[in-house]
């Protein structure tokens, strides 16, 4: 966690092409690497998206082939629908 409240995912997989950075929250969206991989349905992201929007927090991701990636998922506000 960094300041402001920001949750932040790391790893040192494949990581990401430049090309797909732009299309990785839209539904059913995979990229070069998930189309090579029977297990990739392009939903994930896309929810995780989706939760962010719903509870008021903001998601960004950045990446490098052959390094890794990064999510950053904004915590500061706590407004939302809630049922």
């Amino acid at each position: 966690v960094e300041d402001p409240l920001t949750l932040v995912i790391r790893d040192s997989g494949i990581g990401i092409a430049p090309e797909d950075i732009p299309r990785v929250f839209e539904r059913g969206y995979t990229g070069g690497n998930g189309r090579g991989s029977a297990g990739s349905s392009g939903i994930g992201l896309w929810l995780c998206k989706r939760i962010c929007d719903e509870l008021g927090n903001s998601i960004r991701i950045g990446s490098e082939p052959g390094v890794g990636t990064e999510v950053r998922v904004g915590l500061e506000k706590k407004t939302g629908r809630f049922e």
